[in-house]
């Protein structure tokens, strides 16, 4: 696989992906596999839509309703992660290291901020009483390419 969109999926892509399945305790499917091997190739975060057309352009049809019930497996088990960047469409990405986002104002794009810590919740939160499972920061602002073209419009 290239460093942008996958071009293709290998029997050995799927087969790790299927590894990586059982071994979190999900059976195996073919969805499953496909889906978790394209996320495993495909760096930055990515839309239900945007996953489903890049299956369909690999040879790989399923209803778009099966690749949200695959995310939200992946999501549940630790294999994938959901990207909080606010309102909007619903992002997904590859699980690794905790972090959280930076949404430019002007183009959109999404890129990873790592955390203070480095583990859930990376902040402490002055709660009585509460058990803080995760925290989700979104810096916004204009991205070094913007920033670059100048003032931001008024």
């Amino acid at each position: 696989m290239e460093g942008g969109r996958p071009t293709r999926l290998t029997p050995d892509d799927t087969a790790v992906a299927g590894g990586r399945l059982r071994n979190a305790g999900l059976r195996a499917t073919r969805p499953r596999q496909t889906v978790l091997a394209l996320l495993d190739g495909w760096a930055g975060h990515h839309a239900v839509d945007d996953l489903s057309a890049a299956l369909v352009d690999l040879g790989h049809r399923f209803p778009r309703q099966s690749v949200y019930n695959v995310l939200d497996d992946l999501v549940r088990v630790g294999l994938a992660l959901p990207a909080d960047t606010g309102p909007g469409r619903a992002l997904y990405e590859r699980a690794g290291d905790w972090h959280h986002h930076f949404v430019c104002l002007d183009c959109g794009a999404v890129m990873d901020v790592p955390c203070a810590i480095g583990d859930k919740p990376c902040l402490d939160a002055a709660v009585p009483g509460a058990e803080i499972d995760e925290a989700q920061v979104i810096f916004r602002g204009r991205c070094a390419d913007c920033a670059d073209r100048g003032p931001a419009d008024a």
